[in-house]
Formats: structure tokens, sequence, C-alpha cells
């Protein structure tokens, strides 16, 4: 393959696989890698039927182009993906809405060479898609706007009843002087409310390259001692080889996004338990970014021994403002997310009544660079 047909199938948006006579993989571009959430390495030679497995329609459309030598369009199939090889679990087998186009591969005098496979997201499903995005959007900013509205009410409520108090000068001085403290405090709580929307809405600093383990150790650190100073009885077991790569990132803001999710976790034990933290390299699955450049992932994963949520609890988990604390504010994890995405990696929450819950950072690692001190 010339490089220049090679970096033309490594740009292209649209899924590519290449099937040879036997039906065995013999090409996939970045973008099919993407969609099977599955390797070169790892997929390559696999026959269709396996690498299928779970999506019969998909196993039918290549079939019929390799054995009957003629193309086959199929609109809105399920295809689930395939995730071989890799290193890390990974939440969801749920399908995916796809349009499939299996060609026909001839050689050079006509005869059967095997067949190519187009795969692009469905448009028609993924309309509904769509919608159902837009219901969370709008369901989100419900939440944001009754969140600011509460969170800036409760401390108003009582700065006014002080002033009010303090104007009418009833009470010994030292009373009028608590007063004043009150109205210092909670206008000191709009004051970091305020901040905190700030910085949700900043450009982040310029990426650099930096080592996560002293992060990690300095949050845990940091968690110890409010967790000793709450009476309770918090391990941490930490899983992280050193000689892991660098993230490409800011160190401020990715450690204030670790700190959030920590801070849920060891809020989520009540008496006694673990939080468990463990990175590692996904070395078989890479996410394709622009003009078909990869970019290899270290994937953080954050447990905690806790009651875990409900249904309701972890479908609005990430919704600004919602919170089951009592002083919370809602914004911990919904930062933290945001600094992750902004850095084009993920962030995924798993939990379930009775099992604690799980937390997985996707944070982009940059190779190439030596990590800063």
């Amino acid at each position: 393959m010339s490089d220049l047909l090679r970096r033309t199938l490594e740009s292209v948006n649209v899924g590519i696989l290449v099937f040879d006579v036997a039906g065995k993989l013999a090409y996939i571009n970045p973008a099919a890698e993407e969609i099977l959430q599955g390797s070169s390495q790892a997929l390559a030679g696999k026959h269709f039927r396996t690498l299928f497995r779970g999506s019969p329609e998909a196993v039918r459309i290549v079939r019929k182009a390799i054995e009957e030598n003629t193309p086959v369009t199929g609109f809105d199939v399920a295809l689930k993906p395939v995730g071989g090889g890799q290193t890390v679990r990974r939440r969801g087998t749920a399908s995916i809405p796809v349009m499939l186009g299996a060609s026909p591969l001839s050689g050079d005098s006509g005869d059967p060479q095997g067949a190519v496979l187009s795969v692009k997201s469905s448009e028609i499903l993924s309309l509904v898609g769509q919608e159902e995005r837009a219901a969370v959007r709008a369901e989100e900013m419900q939440m944001l706007a009754y969140g600011i509205a509460h969170e800036i009410k409760n401390p108003l409520g009582g700065i006014l009843g002080a002033a009010q108090w303090i104007l009418r000068g009833e009470g010994p001085d030292e009373d009028r002087a608590e007063g004043v403290r009150l109205i210092l405090r909670e206008a000191q709580r709009i004051n970091d409310l305020v901040e905190k929307m700030l910085e949700m809405g900043k450009t982040p600093p310029p990426s650099r390259p930096f080592a996560l383990l002293p992060l990690l150790r300095e949050a845990e650190q940091l968690l110890l001692s409010e967790a000793r100073a709450q009476g309770k009885e918090v391990r941490f077991d930490l899983r992280v080889d050193p000689s892991l790569p660098p993230v490409s990132g800011h160190p401020d803001t990715v450690y204030r996004a670790l700190l959030n999710i920590l801070k849920n976790a060891v809020e989520a034990i009540e008496r006694a338990g673990t939080v468990v933290i463990e990175a590692r390299m996904n070395v078989n699955y890479r996410f394709a970014r622009g003009r078909g450049r990869k970019r290899s992932f270290l994937e953080v994963e954050i447990t905690d021994s806790g009651k875990g949520m409900s249904e309701e609890e972890h479908r609005k988990a990430l919704l600004p403002f919602y919170t089951t604390k009592a002083r919370g504010t809602g914004l911990g994890l919904v930062m933290a997310r945001q600094v992750v995405t902004r850095l084009g990696g993920k962030m995924e929450i798993r939990s379930s009544p009775g099992a604690g819950t799980a937390v997985l950072l996707s944070l982009p690692i940059d190779p190439g660079r030596k990590a800063a001190t």
C-alpha cells in the first residue's frame, strides 16, 4: 500500500475494513478501530464471523460480498463493539447503530480477492440520539439554574437576617460581632461558588507532559488526613506503576479533577473502607484524533467500597448542582469531567446499590516527551 493511500485511509472519518478472500481481516483504519473499540494489532487476521460475533446483520453483509461477489448495503445495522485484545475492562456492550457498505474486492484479472467494508454512524438513528442528548442538556440547564438560585439564596437569607438584626442594635456587642462574622462567612460562600463557575468557563492552560503518580500520592495524603479528622478508617490501595508514561495536560487542573473524584470516594464510605486507585496503559486500544493521528491513553480507575448509587443517582451524577450530600454543591464531578473531556479524554461512572462506585478516567499520554519535574 502506498504512503499516500495509507495516509488517505487513516484521515477519513469513515471506518474502512478490508477482508481477504478467506474472510480474514487484512486492514483496518483508525476510524474503524474507534468504532469497534479494538486495535489493528488485536484484530488483524480475525475472520469476519469472529469479528462480528453478536452482530448477525454485519456477518450477513460481509459474507454476501465475499461469497456472492456482490455489493451489499445495510442501514441502521446494530453493530456490537468488539474491543478485541483490550487490557482494560470496557463498560457497556450495547450495540451502536451504523450504516454498512460492503463491496467485492477484485484482482487485476477480475478474480475475487475479498471485500471492502465501510462503516459509518447511522444518520437515521442518530437523530434519536440527538433528541436524547437535547433532553439531557435541558435537564442540565434546569438543574444548573435551580442550583445557582439555591446556592445563592441560602447564604443571602443568612446575610439579610444578620444585617437586619445588627441594624436594630439589639443584643450585646459580641452577638453583633458574630452577626458580622456570619455575613462575611456567607459572602465567602457566594464568592467561592462564583469562582467555581468562572473556573468552568476559563480556557484551560496549555498541555504539557507530567507524571501522574506524584499527584495521586499528594491527593491521598490530603484525604487521609481529612478522613481521620472525620473519624473514618479509610485505606488507599494505590496500584500505579512509576514507569507509566507521562500524561499530557496541565497538572493543576488534573490534580483538582482527581481530588474531586477521590473526595467523593472517601465521602461514600460511612465508617471504614477502601479506595482503590489503579492506573494502567491500554496498549491495544488507541483513539484516532484528526487526520488519522492516534493517541494512546492512560486509564485511571478509582473504586470505593461505599454503598453505591441508586439508578436515579447514577443517572444524575454528572448533572451540575445535583448532590445527595447535606453540604455538597454538586459541581465536583461536573468539573472533573470537564477537565478530562477538554484534554480529549473520557470519564465514565459505574455504580450499583451495595457494590460501591467506580470512576474511570482516560487521560491522553505524550510518549514522545519527558515528564515535567
